[in-house]
């Protein structure tokens, strides 16, 4: 998929010029991977979803952007309707925007939109969930962060950006993977089947040179390799997910102490790690009510309505 902006259609309906214009809803759920968007009517009946490039500022603000217009013009081609940018009421929700600076940054983008209101990824997640009930949401996808509302109360856990804190999440699982096959191929480190598989695709010289001081989602793009590596018995990648799956572990005790027993987990690494979890901590593991991005669009529309009275 092109990382080339792709315009939003500047179009108008089939009614008369002078008739009001539909008003749609749009729900962004924006990582170090990939954006994803949900176009709903008034109804909240989803009409089409889009798929684009990373949108989390912290890796470039004009990036963020240009995924964010790319995701939304995909879900409006889906749905198949016409409508200007004008019609829309965005909300956002984007990893990175727990730093002040970025949710300063976004907050200058002269958007097109009808409305636009930012969050961050987690507390979208969150709202989609449980619906604002008591609950807490775990993301494992290109990195790791958690967050639980309890009586109308915050309890974040992480969410400080890679490599700092993303244990268990795909940008630390490909990290961790690269670590072990640089020592597995120099003789200083346990031996992991993963070693031929990376060096398959490119010299040691060539990865590494790559990967000094590379984007989260560049490491994110190994994390597949380490639970396909461990399905078929590599005792490397078999320790890798334990020591992510005691993370988490603790993760989820540190939520139940706060009084939070119903957790869900979104994240492309969600699902591969839950099997992996205590068994008497996986009780407490339920499946979400709604998508990261219909929590971001119920936020949009209730923002809106406070500030129009």
């Amino acid at each position: 998929m092109t990382d080339e902006a792709i315009p939003l259609k500047h179009t108008t309906t089939d009614t008369d010029s002078n008739s009001p214009k539909p008003t749609y809803l749009v729900g962004i759920d924006g990582g170090g991977t990939k954006c994803r968007a949900n176009i709903y009517n008034t109804d909240k009946q989803l009409l089409g979803t889009g798929v684009s490039g990373s949108a989390n500022p912290v890796n470039g603000l004009e990036q963020t952007k240009t995924s964010i217009n790319n995701a939304i013009a995909q879900a409006i081609e889906h749905a198949k309707i016409k409508c200007q940018p004008s019609q829309l009421i965005v909300g956002a929700g984007l990893a990175g925007l727990h730093l002040p600076a970025m949710q300063e940054s976004m907050g200058q983008w002269q958007h097109p939109f009808k409305f636009l209101h930012f969050t961050t990824d987690i507390h979208a997640a969150v709202l989609g969930a449980h619906q604002q009930k008591n609950g807490a949401v775990i993301i494992l996808g290109t990195g790791f962060s958690a967050l639980a509302m309890v009586d109308g109360k915050q309890m974040s856990i992480g969410g400080y950006g890679f490599p700092i804190n993303a244990t268990c999440s795909g940008s630390w699982f490909g990290l961790e993977a690269i670590k072990a096959v640089l020592l597995d191929k120099d003789q200083v480190g346990p031996y992991t089947s993963m070693t031929q598989a990376v060096f398959a695709a490119e010299d040691v010289i060539a990865l590494a040179t790559r990967l000094n001081n590379a984007q989260s989602f560049e490491f994110a793009k190994f994390a597949p390799l380490v639970f396909s590596h461990a399905d078929n018995g590599d005792e490397l990648a078999i320790s890798l997910i334990k020591q992510g799956a005691d993370f988490i572990n603790s993760v989820i005790r540190r939520f139940l102490a706060g009084g939070v027993h119903s957790i869900a987990f979104v994240g492309g690494v969600a699902p591969q790690i839950q099997k992996w979890l205590d068994p008497e901590l996986r009780l407490h593991v339920v499946e979400p009510k709604f998508s990261p991005e219909y929590g971001a669009m119920l936020l949009a529309q209730q923002q809106m309505a406070v500030i129009n009275g």
